[in-house]
C-alpha cells in the first residue's frame, strides 16, 4: 500500500505468530501492521487448506454466472479466490459491477493484462460491448469465453473514501485501509463449436493467472569513482540525511506491445492530492491541486514527477500519465508537458482526478539471473540501487526498501554477503474461473458453471450404504406368502467421520413389507449411526425396490446426498439362464432358462438329460439302432449321447438325413466307439455333429464317410485306424461347411505295422513291443502300457548296454533303413535307457517310436474331395496323410519336366483358372503331408500337354501357425498364402505350390528346404532357410 509508513516488517519464513506490545515503550505503525499482516496470512493460508484455492459455499453460492440476452446475470452471495472473501450482497450484471464503471468493456482483448481505458467520450453501455479503434461500441466477436473473478487489494486514503477522515477533530490524516476489489470480466478462448470444459487448458489464462516470476535486487552502494582524481570518492552506502522508505513499481508491464518501465518513489509513493483545477485552465501547462503537501520535504516540488490518474484507472489496474514539475506556486503546478508519458485529457480522468508525487523513473533492462552479479546495477539516488532479473511482471508489482542514515544502509535480505533478488511484495492479485459462455450474434448463453461448491463443515452428514442390497429369497410357489431376505437393510448417518446417533431415516418398499408391518417404516440411527429394517419379499414380481431417506424436519433432507436405493430378487429357476446350444431339442423350441428346460425334460417320455442316452442305460443299446428308429421316425432334430463305455455296432450304418439336424457326442475317452468291418456312412444331413467321442477302426474297410451334409462338424474326436491307399480314415464330399477342430487322427497301414514288426525282430531287447502293435483290442492305437516301460525301466546295466549295441548295429544297417523322424526316437529312447530313465518317461519314449514306426509310410487320415466347403481344420494333430480333391492310390507325383511344362502354361497364360466356391483354412495343425488326389494330379498333367481350363478348386488356401513334418505336401488353391508355419520335410524339399497369387511370410525353416511355386511370382519374405523356388 502506499500509505506514509516507517517499513514492512513482516516476514513469512521467520514464522512469527503475533505482535507483543510492552508497556512504557515506542509504539510503530510497522508493529501494527505487521499484527495485520500475520493475521490475514493465517485467515487466507487456513480458507485456502479447507476450501481450495476457490470455491462457493452451498448456503450462498456467488456470482453465477447466467447469459441474458446482451448481458450476464451476476448472482449474489460469496465466493473464495485464494483465501480470500469476495462479497456480493445483490445480484449485479457484467456492464453494472460495484467496483467496473459502466463504460467500461468487461472484454479483456488478446494479449492484454489489464482491460483498457474506455473511450473519453465513452457513454453507459447497454449490453456486453467492445470499443474498436475508433472508440466506437461494436458487437464482441462470436466465440466461447471464459467468465472469471479477479480480486485485488487496493489501498484507499481519505481522498477516496472522505468517511476515513474525523471531522470532530478537524479532519486530521489518520489510518488507511486495505479495500478487496472484485471483478467479473470475460476473456475469448475458443471458437464457436469448440468441444472444451472448464477444466480446459487456455494459453491466455495460464498467462494471466500465473503469479509474476520477475525479481528485483536493492542495496546501497558508492557511486562510480569519479574521473578526475583531485576529488574524494564519496563514502559507501546510502548517504542522505533523511530516514526513507524507497518504493519501486512496475509502471508498464510490456504488454500489448507496450514497454517495460519502473517508477521509484522516496516515501513510499504517499504524496498523493486531489486536482481540483485542470490544466488549459487557464494555462495549458499548468494545473492546481487541494494540497502541494505536509511540508518541504513531504510535497510536489519541482524536480519531481506526477502521476495523473482517477478512480477509473485505479479500478482497472492501469498505471495514469507521467510527467514531470517545473515549479510550483502555492498550489499551483507547472509542468513539463514534453516530458508526458502519456495523454492529459480531462476527460478521461473525470473520475475524482488525482496525482501522486513520484522522483523517478526510467526503462527496464532485466537481466538474466545467471549474469555477473556487479553488472546491471542502476542507480536511484545517493547510493541506492537496484536490478531487475528477467521474468514476468504485472503492472503495480511493487518492493519497498527501508532507508536509516543510523547505518548508511537499506534493509534488504542479504545471502553470502550480496544481496537477494526478491519476488515483489504486492499487489496481491487472485483469480478464479465461474463459467464458460457462448456469444452468438451480442447474445450470451451459459455452457459451463465452473465454480466449484462446498459445504459447511456442520452440513457434512450424509446417508451411506451399509448392507443389504442385492439379496435374494426363495419363494414357495405352491404357497405364496411374503419371504423375509436373510440380513436387513443397513445405512448409517455420519457427520463427516463420526456417526451420529438418533437422526430419523425413512424405509419405504415397493412391496412386501417392512418389520413385518407396512410398506414404510422410519427408524432412528443407533449409537453407532446406524439404521436398519427388515424387508421379506413379495411372493410375485422377481426384482423389488426399497428406498432408505435421511430426514429433516420429518422431510427428506435437502442439498445432500440423502437417499439411497435398496434392490432384491427372488429367486426363479425362470430367470435363471441356460444355454441350450449344446441340446438341440430344446434349442429347436427356444428354451433359454432353466425352468423351461426342466419343464421341458419333465414332458419327455425318456429318462433325464437333454439328449438320448446310447449304450448301458440309455435309451437305445447301439448307435446304429438308435440312429435307424430315430430318423425312421421323421424326427429333424436328434441329440444322441454315447454314455460312458465301449460302443460297438450291429452292422453298417447306412443313412441319408435329409432335412435332420443330427448331434453324437460323447464323454470324451469315457467314450469309445469301435468299428470291426463296418462303415460309418452318413449322408445328406442338414447338420451332423460329431463330438467329444474316440473312434478305432480295427480294419482297413471302409470307415467314416460323409456326403451331401450341409455343415459337417467334428469337435474333440479322437479318431484311429488302419486304412489302405485310396481309402481315408475320414472321407468327406458334397458339404457346404466343414469345421474339423481340436482332434487327433491316427490313420496306419497294414503295411507299416508288418515294417514294425521286422524291426522289433532286429532289436530283440524289444520284443514285449509286439503286443503293443496287435490291433484285437485296438492295443496298436493305445497307449503303450506302464507296465510294459517299468520292465524296461528295471533293467540291469548289462541289459541296457546290450540295448545299446543292438540300437547302434540297426542303425547302421542297410537292410531296414530308417526316416530320419524314426532314428530321432531310436536315438531317444536309447539315450533315456542307457541314462536309466523312470517308466513313465520311458513311456513317453515308446509312444514316440511306434508311432514314427507307423507312419512309414503314412496312412490316409482325412480326403476331401471337392473343394465347394468353406473347411476349417483347426487344432488338430493328424498322423498321416491329407489328401485334396478327391482319393490318393498311388503314389505318384508331378515330376520336374511335368512342373516345369505348367510353369509354362500358367505363364503364357495356356491354362486358365476356374476358382470353386470354397476355401481352405489349416490354422495351428500337426500335418504329416498333404497330398493331392490322383484325379487332381491326372488333369495337371493334361494340362501341362494341352492347356486348358484348371477348374474346381479352393478360391483361397490359408496355412498359417502349422507344423509341416513329415512329407512332401502339395498344394493347390487360386489364392494361396503361408505364414507363421514350422517346415520340417523328412528329404531336402517342402513340395509344390500352385497358385495364381501366393504369399509366403514369416514361415520356420532350419534347413535348406527348397519350395516349388508354379502359376505365379511368390511374394516372400522372413522365411529363415526356405529357399522358394519359381518354376
Amino acid at each position: 500500500m502506499k500509505a506514509d509508513l516507517t517499513r514492512s516488517t513482516d516476514r513469512p519464513d521467520k514464522h512469527y505468530r503475533s505482535v507483543r506490545m510492552q508497556q512504557g515503550r515506542v509504539q510503530l505503525d510497522a508493529d501494527w501492521n505487521e499484527q495485520q499482516d500475520i493475521l490475514n496470512r493465517r485467515i487466507e493460508l487456513e480458507t485456502v487448506d479447507v476450501i481450495g484455492h476457490t470455491g462457493a459455499p452451498l448456503a450462498a453460492p456467488g456470482f453465477k454466472l447466467s447469459g441474458n440476452g446482451q448481458n450476464i446475470d451476476i448472482s449474489a452471495g460469496h465466493f473464495y479466490v485464494e483465501g480470500l472473501l469476495c462479497d456480493n450482497p445483490a445480484p449485479a450484471s457484467l456492464i453494472a459491477q460495484p467496483s467496473l464503471k459502466n463504460t467500461v468493456s468487461p472484454i479483456l482483448p488478446a494479449g492484454f493484462t489489464q482491460l483498457p481505458l474506455p473511450p473519453a467520450t465513452a457513454a453507459p453501455l447497454a449490453g456486453i460491448m467492445l470499443y474498436d479503434g475508433s472508440g466506437n461500441a461494436v458487437t464482441p466477436p462470436d466465440g466461447i469465453y471464459l467468465g472469471y473473478l479477479e480480486a485485488w487489494l487496493r489501498h484507499v486514503t481519505a481522498l477516496e473514501d472522505p468517511l476515513i477522515r474525523e471531522v470532530a477533530l478537524g479532519g486530521p490524516d489518520s489510518a488507511t485501509r486495505d479495500q478487496l476489489i472484485w471483478q467479473v470480466k470475460l476473456m475469448r478462448v475458443a471458437d464457436p463449436g469448440t468441444d472444451i470444459a472448464c477444466n480446459s487448458a487456455f494459453a491466455a489464462w495460464d498467462a494471466l493467472a500465473a503469479a509474476p516470476d520477475g525479481k528485483m535486487g536493492a542495496r546501497a552502494e558508492p557511486s562510480k569513482q569519479p574521473k578526475d582524481p583531485c576529488l574524494l570518492a564519496p563514502e559507501a552506502g546510502f548517504r542522505r540525511l533523511e530516514n526513507l522508505l524507497y518504493r519501486v513499481e512496475i509502471h508498464e508491464d510490456g504488454s500489448a506491445g507496450g514497454k517495460l518501465r519502473y517508477k521509484w518513489s522516496r516515501d513510499n509513493g504517499s504524496i498523493v492530492s486531489r486536482v481540483v483545477r485542470w490544466l488549459n485552465d487557464p494555462a495549458a501547462d499548468e494545473f492546481e491541486v487541494a494540497s502541494i503537501g505536509r511540508d518541504a520535504y513531504l510535497s510536489i516540488t519541482a524536480g519531481c514527477w506526477l502521476e495523473f490518474f482517477d478512480d477509473t484507472h485505479e479500478l482497472l489496474g492501469r498505471a495514469g500519465t507521467l510527467v514531470k514539475v517545473l515549479k510550483t506556486e502555492g498550489n499551483v503546478v507547472t509542468l513539463d508537458l514534453s516530458s508526458a508519458t502519456g495523454p492529459l485529457d480531462k476527460a478521461l480522468f473525470g473520475d475524482n482526478p488525482r496525482v501522486r508525487r513520484w522522483d523517478g523513473w526510467d526503462d527496464m533492462a532485466p537481466l538474466a539471473a545467471n549474469s555477473p552479479y556487479d553488472t546491471g546495477w542502476v542507480e536511484l539516488e545517493d547510493g541506492v540501487e537496484i536490478k531487475f532479473l528477467t521474468g514476468n511482471y504485472r503492472v503495480g508489482d511493487y518492493w519497498t526498501m527501508p532507508a536509516r542514515t543510523a547505518t548508511a544502509d537499506i534493509e534488504w535480505p542479504q545471502a553470502s554477503g550480496k544481496s537477494q533478488f526478491r519476488a515483489p511484495e504486492g499487489t496481491l492479485r487472485a483469480f478464479a474461473r465461474l463459467a464458460l459462455l457462448s456469444c452468438q450474434g451480442g447474445n450470451w448463453t451459459t455452457l459451463s458453471d465452473c465454480r466449484p461448491l462446498f459445504p459447511a463443515l456442520t452440513e457434512l452428514t450424509n446417508l451411506y450404504y451399509v448392507g443389504g442390497d442385492g439379496q435374494e429369497a426363495k419363494p414357495n410357489p405352491i404357497a405364496p406368502q411374503n419371504v423375509k431376505l436373510d440380513h436387513p437393510l443397513e445405512v448409517a448417518v455420519f457427520n463427516g467421520e463420526f456417526p451420529v446417533a438418533g437422526v430419523p431415516v425413512r424405509f419405504t418398499a415397493g412391496s412386501g413389507s417392512l418389520n413385518g408391518a407396512g410398506l414404510s417404516v422410519t427408524v432412528n440411527t443407533q449409537g453407532n449411526g446406524v439404521a436398519a429394517v427388515e424387508w421379506s419379499l413379495a411372493p410375485t414380481g422377481v426384482s423389488q425396490s426399497c428406498k432408505a431417506e435421511l430426514l429433516q424436519a420429518g422431510q427428506p433432507a435437502v442439498g445432500k446426498y440423502n437417499q439411497i436405493d435398496f434392490g432384491a430378487r427372488l429367486s426363479l429357476a425362470s430367470q435363471v439362464a441356460y444355454d441350450p446350444s449344446q441340446c438341440p431339442d430344446l434349442q429347436a423350441q427356444g428354451i433359454s432358462d432353466v425352468q423351461g428346460a426342466i419343464d421341458a425334460l419333465c414332458q419327455k417320455s425318456h429318462g433325464g438329460g437333454c439328449c438320448i442316452g446310447v449304450g448301458k442305460g440309455g435309451e437305445f443299446a447301439t448307435l446304429d439302432e438308435a440312429l435307424k428308429k430315430l430318423i425312421g421316425s421323421d424326427q429333424k432334430d436328434l441329440c444322441l449321447c454315447l454314455l460312458p463305455g465301449e460302443h460297438q455296432l450291429e452292422g453298417d450304418i447306412e443313412l441319408g438325413g435329409k432335412g435332420v439336424n443330427l448331434f453324437i457326442h460323447g464323454a470324451g475317452p469315457a467314450s469309445r466307439l469301435i468299428l470291426r468291418d463296418q462303415a460309418l456312412q452318413l449322408f445328406d444331413f442338414a447338420s451332423l455333429t460329431l463330438q467329444d467321442f474316440d473312434l478305432i477302426a480295427l480294419t482297413a474297410n471302409p470307415s467314416l464317410s460323409f456326403a451331401g451334409c450341409a455343415e459337417l462338424r467334428i469337435q474333440r474326436m479322437h479318431l484311429s485306424g488302419l486304412t489302405e491307399p485310396g481309402n481315408s480314415l475320414v472321407r468327406v464330399e458334397g458339404a457346404q461347411r466343414i469345421d474339423l477342430g481340436g482332434c487327433v487322427i491316427n490313420a496306419y497301414q497294414p503295411a507299416s505295422v508288418q515294417r514294425a514288426r521286422a524291426l522289433i525282430d532286429h532289436l530283440a531287447a524289444l520284443a514285449p513291443m509286439v503286443a503293443a502293435l496287435e490291433t484285437g483290442k485296438g492295443e496298436l492305437f493305445a497307449s503303450v502300457p506302464l507296465t510294459l516301460a517299468e520292465a524296461f525301466a528295471n533293467w540291469s546295466g548289462a541289459e541296457r548296454e546290450a540295448f545299446g549295441q543292438q540300437v547302434d548295429t540297426l542303425l547302421r544297417s542297410t537292410a531296414l533303413p530308417l526316416a530320419n523322424g524314426e532314428s530321432e526316437a531310436l536315438l531317444a529312447l536309447r539315450a533315456d535307457i542307457v541314462a536309466g530313465a523312470d517308466a513313465r518317461r520311458l513311456v513317453s519314449g515308446l509312444n514316440r517310436l511306434r508311432g514314427e514306426w507307423l507312419l512309414n509310410p503314412s496312412g490316409c487320415a482325412l480326403t476331401l474331395a471337392d473343394a465347394e466347403a468353406d473347411t476349417l481344420l483347426a487344432d488338430n494333430h493328424i498322423n498321416g496323410r491329407v489328401t485334396l480333391y478327391g482319393d490318393a492310390t498311388k503314389e505318384e507325383r508331378l515330376n520336374q519336366d511335368i512342373m516345369e511344362k505348367l510353369g509354362q502354361g500358367f505363364s503364357q497364360g495356356k491354362i486358365r483358372w476356374l476358382r470353386g466356391r470354397g476355401e481352405l483354412r489349416l490354422r495351428n495343425n500337426r500335418l504329416r503331408e498333404l497330398r493331392l488326389g490322383d484325379a487332381m494330379l491326372q488333369r495337371l498333367q493334361e494340362l501341362a500337354l494341352d492347356g486348358g481350363t484348371l477348374a474346381d478348386v479352393y478360391r483361397s488356401l490359408v496355412a498359417d501357425t502349422n507344423v509341416l513334418a513329415g512329407l512332401e505336401s502339395e498344394l493347390l488353391g487360386f489364392d494361396l498364402a503361408l505364414g507363421q508355419n514350422v517346415l520340417d520335410p523328412g528329404g531336402s524339399d517342402v513340395g509344390i505350390a500352385i497358385a495364381s497369387q501366393g504369399k509366403y511370410l514369416g514361415n520356420f525353416a532350419h534347413n535348406d528346404f527348397r519350395l516349388f511355386t508354379l502359376g505365379h511370382v511368390p511374394e516372400k519374405f522372413g522365411n529363415g532357410g526356405l529357399n522358394i523356388v519359381q518354376i
